[in-house]
């Protein structure tokens, strides 16, 4: 089971991670230019600043007004979108919470993994479950795998287009 959630995870969440895994099962984020990616520490969107993908590792993103990002995803944290911020992607968390400002802007879909399978399409629609495999929750058992896998991700930094 656990690499499947891997799989479904990676797919899930946005370009920066989706790629993760490699044909040997080694984890390796490649950080590409205009992502900012960084692990025990929160990310944070500065007013003004357009970013790609923002992920954090064991800790949260937040974008504040002004801000604009493709993509935000906090495994093992949670994601907060600050009034006047925008999202032109999706907005993913495992194992935290998604907070949303009334006028914020997420043009794609929300999930939630964590306290039970919280999904919000980009039409709007809410859906929730709650299902537990042998006493544990579903949305818990993934994003604690999803989190154990991320923490032992390699982060390999190409944001200057291998100008270095």
């Amino acid at each position: 089971m656990g690499r499947m959630v891997l799989l479904f995870a990676a797919i899930a969440l946005c370009p920066t991670l989706a790629h993760a895994w490699d044909l040997d099962g080694d984890c390796v984020i490649d950080v590409m230019p205009g992502d900012v990616v960084a692990r025990g520490k929160d990310v944070v969107v500065e007013a003004g600043k357009r970013v790609n993908d923002a992920v954090a590792v064991d800790g949260n993103v937040i974008v504040r007004r002004g801000a604009h990002v493709k993509s935000a995803v906090a495994v093992n944290g949670s994601v907060t979108i600050e009034s006047g911020a925008k999202v032109t992607g999706s907005v993913i968390s495992f194992g935290g919470k998604v907070t949303v400002a009334p006028d914020a802007k997420v043009e794609g879909s929300r999930l939630v993994l964590g306290d039970g399978i919280k999904v919000k399409s980009e039409d709007g629609k809410d859906v929730s479950l709650n299902f537990s495999i042998a006493g544990e929750e579903l949305g818990q058992l993934i994003a604690g795998k999803v989190s154990e896998a991320a923490r032992n991700c390699r982060i390999v930094d190409n944001s200057d287009g291998g100008k270095k």
